[in-house]
C-alpha cells in the first residue's frame, strides 16, 4: 500500500480505460425466492440469452435522460455533467465504504459433524464484524476427531436444523452463503447417486480367431471392476490419519464395516478387426526373462490383468533395478506398454522412471524410450504405450530409478518406498498409437501434440474397411456367431463399468458415487435430489440468504465414456466413431494420423460434453431454482479432459486459484495462468466477477504463520491478473466459543485457518477492507487489454502453465485468452478492433507458435476476422488435427491459408493483407502494436536493477481506473507513464480510503504520475476528470525527526495466557529474547505504555506530528490519550498523531498482536506444565523456530510539512 510519508514523492496510480459499469446482477433464469433488488445486488452476472446485461446503474443513467412527464427537458451537456458527478459520487462512495459486492467471501469447513449453534453465530457475527460478506459451506472430513458431545451427521434432522439456523444467521447478517455442490469438496456426487449414474470408461476384451471358419462361442465379459483402467482397481482415496491422543477427543460411534461398492457394466459394440499375419505376441517368442530382484513372474507381466501384479524390489546398494528379457533370436518390436499397480503419488500410482534399452549382445545397451516418471501435480497415468521406430534386439530390459521422496509421504502417513509394483509390462511388434492411454482420456496430458504416433506401413495398419461391426450378432449373454472370413482376426467386445470415484473427503454418510459428468440427463437427477435436499433443509432461506452453489477444483479423475457417445460424437464431429473404436485400445486404425485426428476428435467430444452437460447443464437448473453458481472449472493442472475457459463461461461465477508460496519461492507455476483464465472467461463471456479460492497453504507453509503484512503482496499480484472477488481458503468452522478451545479444529495443513480465534481476529477489518476496496474499483466497468491470445482448440485444455506463451506478450500490454467459443461465437470486428458484445476490444488476436492446427470453422473464422479489418498475429496453419471432413477438409484448409496468409513464412515474409486487415508472423508481437500505432498502456522506470510493479487497467465510463503494486519488500519511487490523454491523475488509496490529487503531466498523448510506493505498497490511480492543464505539481512533504521515544516502556499481557501480568522493558526487543517463557512464548495481544511529552513547537501551522513505530510484529493499534488513531499492519507503522497529541505529556497506548506459532511451540516444550491451545493439527514442533514478536522500534516523532 501507499501512503505519503516525510521525505517522499506523492504517490499516484492512473488507468486509462473508458467502458460502462459492472452489471450489479443479473438474476438467474427461473423462481427466486429473493426480492428484486437483493437479486440483482447478490448475483452479479448471467446476462438473460440473447442479450447483454445492462449494468443498474447504466440502466439509471438510461432511464434517467428522459424527463419526467410535464416538465421542460434539461440540456443534455447539462444532464451528463449531473450524470457524470452522481457518478463519480457513486465511484467514491463505493470506494471509501464498499459495498457487500465487494467484500470478500470465505470457505467456511463443517468437519466431521463437529457443529454447533452456538458456533455458528459467533462465526458469523464475526464475519459480518471484520468485513466477510458470505460464506461457502464445506461439509467434510479430513482426519478431524469428534470434540463435540453430539456428532451432527450429514443430512439428519439435526444436521438439517443447525444448517437452517445458519442459513438464518446469515439473513439476520445481510451474509451471501453457498455450500458446495457435494460432500467434501469435489466434485458432485452423493450416496443417491445410483451406479448406471457414476462416472464411466470404456473396458474391452479381446479374443483372437483365425479364419476361414465357423466362430460360435462366448466372448470373454469385458472387466466390470470400478477402477480407472480395464481391472485395475480404484486406488485408495488419500487419507490423513485421525489423532487418537488429542485432549477432549471423543471417540467416534462405531459404524457397521463397508459393503463392497456395487458395479455396474453394459455393452457397446462388438467389433472384429483384422490384424498382419506377421504379428508375434512377446508371450508366443518365449523369452528367458531375468530381474534384479531375483525371479520374477514373468507371466503376470503379460497376462492382461492389471489387478495382478509383480513386486521388483528397490535394491539396498542403491543401484536401479531392472526387469531383463533375452530372446532366442531377434525379436523385432516397436511399442512398449507398461501398467505400474502402486506408487507414492497422491492420488495413486505413477509413471515410473527410467529406460527401456535394447542390445545386440547383452552389453551394450541403447536406450529407445525414457520413462519420464511421475508428473508434477496429478503424478501421471500409471498405464502408458509408448512407440519407438521398429528394432530388432535379442536383448531388451527396463531399468527402474527410485522415485524422489513425496514431501507428503509423512503427512500421508506413506511407508517408505521399497518396490515397484508392476501390473503388465509388453514389448510389443505390432505399431500401437503413441501414449495412447493418455490420448483416449484415460488420463490427460499437458499436450497431446508432442505425443504424435509415427507414421507406419499401411500394411501394419488395420484398414476401415477390416473393421467389422459385429454387434447385432453377439446374444445377451455373450455368445457370437460368426462366420470368419479368411486372416486373423482380433474380436473386440466393448462396452463401459463405472471408474467408482467417490466424492472427497466427505464423512462417511455423505460419500457415494461421482455422477456421470457427461451426461445431462444424470447430471440432473443430481441436482434434482441434492438441491430438493438443501431447499428442504432451509426453507424459506433458500434463494434468499442461501444464494449459491459451489463447485472446487476437480479431483474426480478422468472418465471416458457416457451412454450416448456414440451419439453425441456423430452428432459433434459429424462422422461415425464405430469403425475407430479400436483405436481407444491402442490400435492403428488406416494411418497413424487418421487415428490421432480420431482421438483429437474424441477428447474433443468429452470436454464439449462436460462443459454442456455438467457445468452447463447444473448452471441451468440453478437458475430454474433461482440461485446461482460459483466454479473452479475445472482447476488447475488439466485436471480432467476439458476446455477450461469454455467451462467457467458455463457457471456464473468463474473461479480461479492461487496458494501461500513456499518460503523462498515464487508462486507455483499453474496458479498465475489459472487465475488469469478465471478473469478472462469473466471479460470475454461478459460477466462482472472472476473469483479466487485464496491464500491456500500446505504443511511446507502452515497455517497461522502469515500476518496480512504478507500476504498483500500475494493478493496484489492476483488482483493484476484480474481476480475481483476473494473467497479465503479458510475459516473453519469453530464449534467452541470459549478461550480453551483456541486455536480451534482446522481442515488439517490446509489453509489460512482464517477464523475469529486468530489471534488478530478483531483487527482483521483493515485487512479485508483493503481486500474489499480494491476488489470494488476491480469490479468497475470494463478491463482494457489489447491482446487476445487464442489458446487453442485441442482438449484437455487450459491456459498454458508448463511454457511460456510464444510470441510473449510484450512488457506494458495486457491481454486475455479466449477460446473457440468465443472466437467463433462472439468475436467480430469493428473499426479495426476485435470487439465483443459486451463492450470487450482487443487490438489484435494471437495464435502462440505452437497453434499452427486449426480446424475448418476456426479457421473459416479467421479468415472472416481478417477480411473485416482484424490484425492477426499467427503462424501459417499446417491442416486441421480432426477427422471431421477429412481428406477434404485438408484442402479447403490449405486453400484458406494460401489466401490469407499468402507466402508468409515467418522469416523473409512477415505479413500478407487480406480484404481489410492483415496476418502477422515474424516479427514480436510489440513491433506488431507499434506498426499500428498501439502505445504501451503502461510504462514506468526502473530505480532498481530487480524493480517489479504489477498492473491492471480498468475503464468506467470515461473513467480510467489503473492499480499499482509494488512487489518488493522496499519503498520504490518510480515514474509510472499511463495511456490516457487530456485528464488529470488521482491517487486512491485502498488501505485508508483517502483520495488526493497527483503531481501529472500530460506529453504526446500520455500522462506521467510519478509514484511513491511503499515496501509491498499499492495504489490506484484514477483519470476521471478533464485535466485543467498540462501539467500540475503538488508539494513535497518534508519529514523532520523531532523525538526518539526511548524506554522505558510497561508492557501488560492478559490472563490465562501464561505471561506475567506486567513487564518492564528498558529497550525494544522481541518477545521471543524474553528469559520468562511466558513471555517468550505468548501469542496474542500485548499492551505497550510510554508518557511522551510533546514540544509546543511541533505545533506549528501546517505542519502534521507522524508517529512511527519502527518495526511491528505482526500489527498495532495505537492510541493517544484515549482516543484510537487506527490499525497499523503493514510497513511503514506511521500514523498521524496531529489531532490527538497535544503539547506536554501524553498517553501513549500501543497494543501489539503476534501469531499463534509461538504459544504453539511453547506448550510443546519439555517444560511446560500447561497447555494453552487446542488443535487437532499442530504444524509446529518445540524445536520449531520462533517467530520475532512485538514492538521493536526504534519509535519516533516527526513533524511533516509541505512545501
Amino acid at each position: 500500500m501507499t501512503r505519503v510519508v516525510a521525505s517522499a514523492v506523492l504517490l499516484a496510480l492512473a488507468a486509462p480505460a473508458p467502458g460502462q459499469t459492472p452489471s450489479s446482477a443479473a438474476p438467474p433464469r427461473g423462481r427466486g425466492a429473493v426480492p428484486q433488488d437483493e437479486r440483482r445486488r447478490i448475483h452479479s452476472d448471467a446476462p438473460p440469452r440473447g442479450r447483454a446485461a445492462v449494468p443498474q446503474d447504466e440502466r439509471r443513467r438510461i432511464h434517467s435522460d428522459a424527463p419526467p412527464r410535464g416538465r421542460a427537458a434539461v440540456p443534455q451537456d447539462e444532464r451528463r455533467r449531473i450524470h457524470s458527478d452522481a457518478a463519480e459520487d457513486t465511484l467514491e462512495r463505493g470506494f471509501k465504504d464498499p459495498p457487500d459486492s465487494a467484500k470478500p467471501r470465505v470457505w467456511w469447513h463443517w468437519l466431521n459433524g463437529n457443529v454447533t449453534k452456538e458456533g455458528i453465530t459467533a462465526d458469523l457475527e464475526w464475519m459480518k464484524r471484520v468485513g466477510i460478506a458470505g460464506m461457502q459451506m464445506f461439509d467434510g472430513s479430513l482426519g478431524v476427531p469428534l470434540f463435540v458431545d453430539k456428532r451432527l451427521v450429514w443430512m439428519t434432522p439435526d444436521w438439517k436444523e443447525a444448517f437452517r439456523h445458519a442459513a438464518a444467521e446469515a439473513d439476520r447478517l445481510g451474509l451471501e452463503m453457498s455450500m458446495a455442490a457435494s460432500g467434501g469438496w469435489s466434485e458432485t456426487a452423493g450416496p443417491w447417486v445410483k451406479p448406471e449414474e457414476g462416472m464411466k470408461k470404456v473396458v474391452w476384451s479381446e479374443t483372437r480367431v483365425e479364419g476361414p471358419r465357423k466362430f460360435n462361442g462366448a466372448l470373454p465379459h469385458p472387466p466390470a471392476v470400478n477402477g480407472r483402467f480395464q481391472d485395475m482397481p480404484i486406488p485408495p482415496d488419500f487419507e490423513f490419519p485421525m489423532p487418537t491422543d488429542l485432549p477432549g477427543a471423543k471417540p467416534m460411534p462405531p459404524s457397521p464395516p463397508p459393503s463392497p461398492d456395487p458395479t455396474y457394466y453394459a455393452d457397446t459394440v462388438v467389433l472384429a478387426y483384422r490384424i498382419p499375419d506377421d504379428e508375434v505376441r512377446i508371450a508366443d517368442a518365449q523369452p528367458r526373462v531375468t530381474a534384479s530382484g531375483g525371479d520374477i513372474d514373468a507371466a503376470a507381466l503379460v497376462d492382461g490383468s492389471f489387478g495382478r501384479t509383480v513386486a521388483l524390489p528397490v535394491p539396498a546398494d542403491g543401484k536401479p533395478a531392472w526387469i531383463q528379457c533375452e530372446f532366442a533370436q531377434p525379436f523385432r518390436a516397436q511399442a512398449f506398454s507398461i501398467a505400474m499397480a502402486a506408487g507414492q503419488g497422491f492420488f495413486g500410482a505413477t509413471p515410473p522412471n527410467g529406460h527401456l534399452q535394447a542390445s545386440q549382445d547383452g552389453t551394450s545397451w541403447v536406450t529407445l524410450v525414457t520413462l519420464p516418471g511421475p508428473e508434477p501435480l496429478f503424478g501421471g497415468f500409471p498405464v502408458r504405450t509408448y512407440s519407438f521406430p521398429p528394432t530388432a534386439a535379442r536383448w531388451y530390459r527396463v531399468v527402474f530409478q527410485a522415485p524422489a521422496p513425496n514431501p507428503l509421504a509423512a503427512l500421508l502417513s506413506l511407508p517408505p518406498f521399497r518396490q515397484f509394483d508392476i501390473a503388465e509390462m509388453e514389448l510389443l511388434s505390432a505399431p500401437r498409437v503413441n501414449m495412447w492411454e493418455d490420448k483416449a482420456s484415460f488420463a490427460t496430458l499437458t499436450e497431446p501434440s508432442t505425443a504424435v504416433t509415427p507414421a507406419v506401413p499401411a500394411d501394419e495398419a488395420i484398414a476401415k474397411s477390416n473393421v467389422v461391426d459385429l454387434t447385432a450378432k453377439m446374444g445377451k449373454d455373450g455368445t457370437l456367431d460368426w462366420d470368419v472370413p479368411a486372416g486373423r482376426w482380433v474380436v473386440l467386445r466393448m462396452g463401459y463399468s463405472l471408474t467408482g470415484e467417490k466424492n472427497h473427503p466427505a464423512t462417511p454418510e455423505a460419500t457415494g458415487y461421482e455422477v456421470d459428468k457427461l451426461s445431462r440427463k444424470h447430471v440432473d437427477a443430481y441436482f434434482q435430489n441434492y438441491v430438493g435436499q438443501v431447499s428442504d433443509a432451509l426453507g424459506p432461506f433458500f434463494g434468499k440468504s442461501f444464494r449459491y452453489f459451489l463447485m472446487d477444483s476437480w479431483e474426480a479423475g478422468q472418465e471416458n465414456w457416457t451412454q450416448d457417445m456414440i451419439a453425441e460424437f456423430r452428432q459433434r464431429r459429424g462422422y461415425d466413431p464405430t469403425p475407430y473404436l479400436p483405436v481407444l485400445t491402442g490400435r492403428i486404425v488406416e494411418s497413424a494420423d487418421v487415428s490421432d485426428r480420431f482421438l483429437w476428435d474424441f477428447r474433443r467430444t468429452i470436454a464439449d460434453l462436460l462443459a454442456d452437460n455438467h457445468y452447463g447443464a447444473a448452471t441451468e437448473y440453478l437458475h430454474q431454482r433461482g440461485v446461482g453458481l460459483y466454479a473452479e472449472a475445472m482447476g488447475t493442472g488439466l485436471p480432467t479432459t476439458g476446455d477450461a475457459l469454455l467451462n467457467k463461461g458455463r457457471v456464473d461465477v468463474p473461479m480461479g486459484e492461487f496458494w501461500v508460496p513456499l518460503p523462498g519461492q515464487g508462486d507455483q507455476p499453474e496458479h498465475p495462468p489459472d487465475v488469469r483464465e478465471a478473469a478472462s472467461a469473466a471479460h470475454i463471456y461478459g460477466k462482472t466477477l472472476a473469483a479466487t479460492e485464496s491464500f491456500t497453504s500446505m504443511p511446507m507453509v502452515p497455517g497461522w504463520g502469515q500476518p496480512p503484512s504478507y500476504l498483500k503482496p500475494i493478493a496484489d499480484r492476483y488482483f493484476a491478473l484480474g481476480v475481483n472477488r476473494i473467497v479465503f481458503h479458510t475459516s473453519d468452522h469453530q464449534p467452541f466459543v470459549d478461550d480453551a478451545h483456541k486455536p480451534g479444529i482446522t481442515l488439517g495443513p490446509f489453509g489460512q485457518h482464517y477464523t475469529r480465534n486468530i489471534t488478530w481476529a478483531e483487527q482483521a477489518v483493515v485487512w479485508n477492507t483493503y481486500l474489499a476496496r480494491c476488489s470494488f474499483l476491480l469490479q468497475q466497468g470494463l478491463f482494457v487489454g489489447d491482446l487476445a491470445y487464442y489458446y487453442g482448440e485441442g482438449a484437455p485444455i487450459s491456459a498454458p502453465f508448463w511454457k511460456k506463451l510464444k510470441p510473449e506478450p510484450p512488457a506494458g500490454y495486457n491481454y486475455d485468452y479466449v477460446n473457440t467459443d468465443v472466437l467463433l461465437n462472439r468475436l467480430s470486428v469493428k473499426d479495426g478492433r476485435l470487439v465483443l458484445p459486451d463492450g470487450m476490444s482487443y487490438r489484435a488476436l494471437v495464435l502462440p507458435e505452437d497453434v499452427d492446427r486449426l480446424t475448418l470453422p476456426v479457421l473459416r473464422k479467421i479468415r472472416d476476422l481478417v477480411a473485416a479489418g482484424a490484425v492477426v498475429v499467427a503462424p501459417k496453419p499446417q491442416r486441421p488435427p480432426s477427422l471431421t471432413g477429412f481428406p477434404a477438409s485438408d484442402d479447403e484448409a490449405r486453400a484458406i491459408a494460401n489466401d490469407v496468409w499468402g507466402a508468409v513464412d515467418g522469416k523473409s515474409i512477415t505479413r500478407h493483407e487480406y480484404g481489410k486487415g492483415k496476418v502477422v508472423w515474424g516479427p514480436s508481437v510489440e513491433e506488431v502494436l507499434a506498426g499500428e500505432k498501439v502505445a504501451p498502456d503502461v510504462q514506468h522506470n526502473r530505480p532498481q536493477i530487480d524493480t517489479s510493479l504489477v498492473w491492471i487497467h480498468r475503464r468506467r465510463g470515461d473513467a480510467d481506473i489503473y492499480f499499482v503494486g509494488n512487489q518488493k519488500d522496499r519503498a520504490e519511487d518510480v515514474l509510472a507513464s499511463f495511456r490516457v490523454d487530456g485528464k488529470e491523475a488521482e491517487l486512491w488509496h485502498p488501505d485508508t480510503g483517502a483520495i488526493e490529487p497527483s503531481a501529472y503531466k500530460i506529453e504526446d498523448g500520455r500522462t506521467t504520475v510519478p509514484l511513491h510506493l511503499d515496501p509491498g505498497g499499492s495504489v490506484f490511480v484514477v483519470f476521471r476528470r478533464a485535466a485543467a492543464a498540462p501539467s500540475r505539481t503538488r508539494p513535497r512533504p518534508t519529514s523532520t525527526v523531532v523525538a526518539t521515544v526511548a524506554g522505558p516502556w510497561s508492557v501488560t499481557f492478559p490472563p490465562n495466557w501464561g505471561a506475567p501480568p506486567q513487564i518492564r522493558l528498558d529497550g525494544l526487543t522481541s518477545w521471543t529474547a524474553s528469559a520468562d517463557p511466558g513471555v517468550k512464548y505468548f501469542s496474542g495481544t500485548a499492551t505497550y505504555t510510554k508518557e511522551v511529552p510533546a514540544a509546543p513547537a511541533w505545533f506549528r501551522p501546517g505542519t502534521k506530528v507522524m508517529l512511527d513505530l519502527g518495526k511491528v510484529k505482526e500489527i498495532a493499534e495505537v492510541s493517544i490519550n484515549g482516543q484510537p488513531l487506527g490499525i497499523l499492519w503493514k510497513a511503514p507503522f506511521q500514523t498521524d498523531v496531529t489531532s490527538a497529541l497535544k503539547p506536554g505529556a501524553n498517553r501513549l497506548e500501543v497494543k501489539v498482536t503476534n501469531l499463534w506459532p509461538n504459544r504453539m511451540i511453547g506448550d510443546q516444550q519439555a517444560s511446560a506444565t500447561k497447555t494453552y491451545t487446542f488443535t487437532d493439527y499442530k504444524p509446529y514442533t518445540k524445536d520449531s523456530p520462533l517467530l520475532e514478536s512485538g514492538l521493536l522500534g526504534p519509535v519516533t516523532v516527526s513533524t511533516v510539512t509541505l512545501r
